[in-house]
């Protein structure tokens, strides 16, 4: 493929061992089970091969063992600057199948059986949103980047999955202002609107959401037993709207 999958389970360096390394995306795993998943693409845009590597790092979630839970880290300036447009125009006849595998990645990373964090390192615009939205808690830096529903700015609908994971994770208010209103939040707008938990400087991003997801697992949250199949089910208790759509994708509407 273009954006060749590297699963390395055996490499561990400075007890950090590497999962996956597919061109800017990698997957880490530390002693403790703090996962980490660093999307370092430029822009992160969203297209097959960020869909694929997305897929791949899921999976090594899905399979790592406990206890364990997961930071998903953005680059330098973008989270993620949301669907690939221009890949779009020049694939029409192959976005719906792209789209559809992003939504049942989504799926999957919203009812994983572990806590996940995002760590909002830049703008995050659009399906950049959705893949925040998806995780348990969301971090982001203060001063620079904003957080953005796209769609009424580019005359596009927002689709039943992506709507019933905004329903799912966000206030009527918020949804009214940001996705009717097409309002850009910066950190402090995009906290007091729910959109995030909370922001810090950028250089104490990683520490933050790292902190914020060994805080989930089982040892310190000191539980009597932590079942991880209850736990995915949980989730799916939850968000029950949200999951069915992004499961079921093209063959719902709005």
């Amino acid at each position: 493929t273009q954006h060749a999958i590297v699963v390395a389970r055996a490499l561990r360096v400075g007890g950090m061992k590497t999962l996956l390394d597919s061109d800017g995306v990698t997957l880490t795993d530390s002693e403790d089970g703090l996962l980490t998943l660093r999307l370092d693409r430029g822009q992160n845009v969203i297209n097959p091969p960020m869909v694929s590597a997305l897929e791949h790092a899921i999976s090594c979630v899905e399979a790592a063992e406990h206890p364990k839970s997961l930071v998903i880290l953005g680059g330098p300036k973008f989270f993620s600057n949301g669907l690939d447009v221009t890949w779009m125009m020049n694939n029409s006849t192959e976005t719906p199948d792209m789209i559809q595998t992003f939504w049942r990645v989504l799926a999957r990373l919203l009812v994983l059986d572990c806590r996940t964090v995002a760590a909002i390192s830049g703008h995050a615009y659009g399906a950049g949103i959705f893949l925040a939205l998806a995780c348990d808690w969301r971090v982001m830096r203060t001063e620079r980047g904003f957080v953005n529903f796209p769609e009424l700015n580019l005359g596009m609908r927002l689709s039943k999955p992506f709507a019933e994971l905004s329903k799912a994770k966000l206030s009527p208010s918020t949804l009214r202002e940001g996705v009717l209103a097409g309002r850009r939040y910066d950190s402090v707008a995009a906290v007091a609107a729910g959109l995030v938990d909370a922001t810090c400087p950028i250089e104490a991003l990683p520490t933050e959401a790292e902190k914020l997801a060994r805080a989930g697992l089982p040892t310190e949250m000191k539980l009597l037993r932590f079942d991880p199949e209850a736990f995915s089910t949980m989730k799916v208790e939850l968000y029950t709207d949200a999951w069915r759509a992004l499961t079921t994708g093209l063959h719902t509407t709005a």
